[in-house]
């Protein structure tokens, strides 16, 4: 009866090691996947960034030409700009903050589920 209780004892010590372990390489592929989106979207918001930057001088000149002034077609695309902002600080928790939690939880906690089931 003592080796029995020995047995288990052992049994669910390995079960918990296992577990760990499993929950470290669950932990270890999601933070890896984490990082990789993060980069990759550093990348893209980088490209993204100067094609936005040499857009608005190209629209500036454009709007300059039109209205024959350099400074009111620069102010014409800095307002965009400032409506964007206003738009973006309305809606920042629907655009940005929910999206970001809803994609990290799913990230973290999917194949935990899967794997429990």
């Amino acid at each position: 009866m003592i080796e029995d209780f020995t047995n288990l004892k052992n049994d669910v010590q390995e079960y918990i090691e296992v577990r760990f372990d499993l929950i470290k390489l669950h932990l270890a592929e999601n933070l890896s996947r984490l990082i990789s989106n993060g980069a990759t979207v550093a990348i893209i918001g980088f490209f993204l960034f100067f094609i936005f930057f040499f857009l608005s001088f190209a629209a500036g000149y454009y709007f300059a030409n039109i209205l024959k002034s350099n400074e009111l077609g620069f102010l014409l695309v800095a307002g965009f700009y400032f409506l964007l902002l206003l738009v973006f600080l309305v809606f920042r928790k629907r655009i940005i903050e929910r999206p970001i939690i809803k994609a990290i939880v799913k990230l973290f906690f999917a194949k935990i589920k899967s794997d429990e089931s």
